[in-house]
């Protein structure tokens, strides 16, 4: 049997409020734009490596950062194979009675998800086993380190014309990490399992900062409280009903973002001398019991409004 450590670069979306992703979504977070690879033979002597540049056919712009880091865009990835005819292409390079390896658990979930999206299943290749996980064991880490601080630790220094985040670099460093291991062989005991990988907004909170008004009508009728932008995308959210007075300072009601739903808009007042008044809003997503109060303070409201014209 011989061993096989597989790298992978990938592109992402420009925007994740652009066209491709809306359309996309997340069936395809990363789209890969090279494989690289090095077979080592039973005795761990390299002995072939491997490097696909493959041309995006989805996120086809390729990401700043990612041309940054990987040298990769897309006059570089221009000609290139589609995804499915280089995993064909590296499937019938990795041969038979191979175990196939990796740094880490990112490039297993990449890959898996790259194979559903392009309906990938049908061409053989290995499970992936986890190098990084038998180095943390064997040199009885607490975290996991990146590839880079594993060379350190063994005193592997880079090789100056070998750029790191370079696919096939990288997995000729892995290689060179894992022949330090005293038993190599118990990378096999670290099989990885492929993770579902989402878009996670990093911001799901807005708020704005206290603004002044000449009075409380004002300050209702403002932009800030009849113009919210939801915090995940900076669309207008639709007002769902009218503010209602939660507490003495404090008035809420709902908006609706077409792509990220319900959200619990608050305005925090504060009333100075001569009717001056100061306000903020802020905004969150909302549960399904923030709705329903909401909904019920604008039932009671009307209910209210409707007596006092009788």
């Amino acid at each position: 049997m011989h061993y096989i450590i597989l790298d992978l670069e990938w592109n992402q979306p420009i925007s994740w409020q652009s066209p491709v992703y809306r359309q996309v979504g997340d069936r395809l977070i990363f789209e890969v734009i090279q494989i690289g690879a090095v077979r080592l033979d039973d005795g761990l002597n390299i002995t072939e490596a491997l490097s696909l540049p493959i041309a995006p056919t989805e996120y086809q712009q390729i990401h700043p950062r990612i041309r940054r880091m990987t040298g990769l865009g897309e006059e570089e990835l221009a000609g290139a194979p589609a995804f499915r005819e280089a995993l064909e292409q590296f499937s019938a390079w990795c041969g038979e009675d191979y175990a196939l390896l990796t740094w880490g658990c990112d490039d297993v979930s990449v890959l898996q998800q790259n194979i559903d999206f392009f309906e990938c299943g049908d061409i053989p290749l290995s499970p992936l086993y986890d190098i990084q996980q038998l180095f943390a064991r064997v040199h009885e880490l607490k975290d996991r380190p990146s590839l880079q601080k594993a060379m350190e630790l063994v005193h592997l220094e880079a090789d100056g014309a070998m750029a790191f985040h370079n696919a096939k670099n990288d997995a000729w460093y892995t290689a060179r990490v894992f022949q330090t291991l005293p038993d190599p062989a118990a990378a096999l005991e670290h099989p990885l399992t492929p993770k579902s990988l989402i878009h996670k907004p990093k911001k799901t909170r807005e708020r704005t900062p206290m603004t002044a008004f000449p009075s409380l009508r004002a300050a209702l009728e403002s932009d800030t409280a009849l113009r919210p932008v939801c915090p995940r995308c900076g669309r207008n959210l639709a007002l769902d009903g009218e503010y209602v007075l939660q507490s003495p300072d404090k008035y809420i009601t709902i908006g609706k973002c077409r792509s990220h739903g319900r959200m619990l808009l608050r305005l925090a007042l504060r009333e100075e001398r001569e009717g001056q008044v100061w306000m903020r809003r802020s905004v969150a997503p909302a549960s399904a019991s923030n709705v329903a109060y909401v909904h019920t303070k604008q039932f009671q409201a009307r209910q209210r409004a409707s007596q006092r014209h009788v």
